[in-house]
């Protein structure tokens, strides 16, 4: 396989993950707190904002005809929030499990194409038992190209659909 100006190896980081006991202790990073946290906040003061307003609409006005076309307007903005919030921690809780319980491999980066909002990676990566897996991913943290290598955690039992790469994940393995 010929080296590409691009192709890095990996850091010894990455050897004391691989040698990690399970559970892994694992950690938000640095720059992700921020967001993680602002989102939350935002998805969990918004209804919170709207339900308060209308309780006091409700305890000001005895008309239930205004009240009821205002209670439906804001449902959206209700219950639509807390839709994203409940998918969001589910989705982040799978990638948490799997960092601290899954196998872990180094996987190849074979593509990296820019779409809306970021850039999706595409990688390779065998399991245990040799089977290769190709699947993508979005890059958060906008640092890898094409021919760089990247931890991916995966559930040995369903390596294609139970896997995340540590750059569409906002959590890391803290190294000890």
């Amino acid at each position: 396989m010929a080296s590409s100006p691009h192709r890095k190896e990996h850091p010894k980081e990455w050897n004391v993950w691989l040698e990690l006991p399970r559970p892994r202790i694992v950690r938000t990073r640095q720059g992700s707190k921020f967001w993680l946290t602002l989102l939350t906040t935002v998805l969990i003061v918004v209804p919170l904002l709207l339900l308060g307003i209308l309780f006091m609409e409700w305890a000001s006005h005895p008309v239930q005809e205004t009240f009821r076309a205002h209670a439906w307007s804001a449902a959206p903005f209700i219950f639509g929030p807390l839709l994203v919030l409940l998918v969001s921690s589910l989705i982040l809780a799978r990638d948490r499990r799997l960092i601290r319980y899954g196998e872990i491999s180094i996987a190849n980066i074979v593509a990296v194409r820019p779409r809306r909002g970021g850039r999706t990676v595409t990688y390779v990566f065998r399991t245990r038992t040799g089977a290769s897996i190709t699947a993508s991913c979005r890059d958060n943290t906008r640092s890898y190209v094409e021919g760089m290598a990247m931890p991916v955690f995966f559930n040995p039992a369903k390596p294609a659909q139970d896997q995340v790469a540590l750059c569409g994940t906002p959590y890391e393995p803290a190294s000890l």
